[in-house]
């Protein structure tokens, strides 16, 4: 008894080093708290919103003065200079940072969509994987089965001598299609711990079967981020515009002065209020109103071609996942479970010369590639998916 209990902890690091089934809702949790990315998204979200508040006024000029007079005289005193653009130029510049963090704000939703989407697809790319190495498995046991019938059956027969030589080779060449797949499946599970930012070489998880993904429903309008963000983008840009507009209006600059008495003068204040004469040099706020007037424009026609390459984007994502789901569901209900049937009624049979050898084969892997050809499709089928939920707002993690 004292030794199994001694074993116990040991058994429960092994577990743990070697790889430990982790769920799809467990993952994605996993990475809301600890993605690097999204850490990142969110806190250049934060550096936005604290650029947009406030107003933008040049700070104030402090000036200490000590005169020297020819009497022997040393006034001192000081000014302030404070220097105030129009009030059309503040508001303008106020409201383009305010649409920029917005902007921004929907940039980051848009970017949450993508890091999750593609962390929910290497989760899934994992766990096919997985099934991947288990088909591989599966299809060398049958072909050694195989190989075995083969050479109770060879006796003189040259073709059947053949077959096994070819039967053999084949056998070969999966032990190196499965280490090859174990290899990928290595590769797939550092991809995992550097998505949550865990030490790979204690991080080994195995997925657990994961639903097939729902697929998602993509309002149009300002419900896609990347065109919300797109949109709010172009108002900053006419902000932008109009304060450029703005640059033929005066700036004004305030001043005091106070400077001390002496033996000869009194002390005084002096007051001033100056505007600048932007027209004077008309060029310079002429193109910047060009300028920011052929910005805006780029941003309005970035703003269409987006519009039109996002609705292409998901209609035709929407008529593949679509085509891709009966393909899955006819396999699943009709060419699997008859393949099935088949292997099962063939292994009853003991082949006896070419022919019936080969159709043993031939039934007996028909199974194993068409649960390949399942993997292949529900990967693409996921990949898509993904490719969706990129364009989702709010986006959740339901599945069916």
């Amino acid at each position: 008894m004292k030794k199994k209990l001694f074993l116990l902890p040991w058994i429960f690091y092994a577990s743990l080093s070697f790889g430990n089934e982790i769920t799809l809702d467990y993952f994605l949790q996993k990475v809301k708290e600890q993605n690097l990315n999204l850490k990142l998204e969110t806190a250049k979200q934060n550096a936005s919103e604290e650029k947009a508040g406030g107003i933008r006024l040049p700070p104030p000029m402090f000036s200490f003065i000590q005169a020297k007079e020819d009497s022997g005289n040393s006034p001192s005193g000081f000014e302030v200079n404070q220097e105030v653009p129009f009030p059309t130029k503040l508001k303008a510049n106020r409201s383009s940072r305010i649409y920029e963090a917005e902007a921004q704000k929907a940039m980051l939703s848009a970017n949450q969509n993508e890091i999750l989407a593609k962390a929910k697809l290497s989760y899934i790319e994992l766990w096919l994987m997985q099934e991947r190495v288990e088909v591989i498995q599966q299809k060398k046991r049958i072909l050694e089965e195989h190989i075995r019938l083969s050479r109770s059956a060879v006796r003189s027969d040259s073709f059947l001598k053949i077959h096994l030589l070819k039967a053999e080779s084949d056998l070969d060449l999966l032990e190196n299609e499965l280490e090859s797949s174990k290899q990928t499946l290595k590769e797939k599970q550092l991809i995992l711990a550097d998505i949550i930012n865990e030490d790979h070489q204690t991080f080994n998880p195995t997925a657990a079967e994961p639903p097939m993904s729902t697929i998602p429903e993509i309002n149009e309008g300002d419900n896609i981020p990347q065109l919300k963000s797109l949109r709010l983008g172009l108002e900053g840009m006419k902000e932008r515009e109009s304060e450029a507009k703005s640059s033929w209006l005066p700036d004004f600059n305030l001043k005091y002065k106070q400077m001390g008495a002496t033996s000869m003068s009194s002390r005084y204040n002096e007051v001033m209020i100056g505007i600048t004469l932007p027209f004077i040099y008309f060029w310079q706020p002429n193109a910047d109103a060009k300028t920011a007037n052929i910005e805006t424009l780029q941003a309005e026609l970035n703003l269409k071609r987006e519009e039109r390459n996002i609705d292409t984007r998901v209609a035709t994502l929407y008529s593949k996942v679509e085509s891709l789901q009966k393909q899955l569901s006819n396999l699943k209900s009709k060419l699997i479970p008859r393949a099935h049937q088949r292997m099962k009624i063939v292994r009853n049979l003991a082949p006896r010369d070419m022919e019936t050898i080969q159709d043993h084969r031939e039934t007996m892997e028909a199974f194993p590639e068409l649960r390949m050809t399942e993997l292949e499709l529900r990967m693409q089928y996921e990949e898509s998916i993904a490719e969706l939920e990129k364009y989702v707002a709010n986006k959740g993690q339901s599945h069916e």
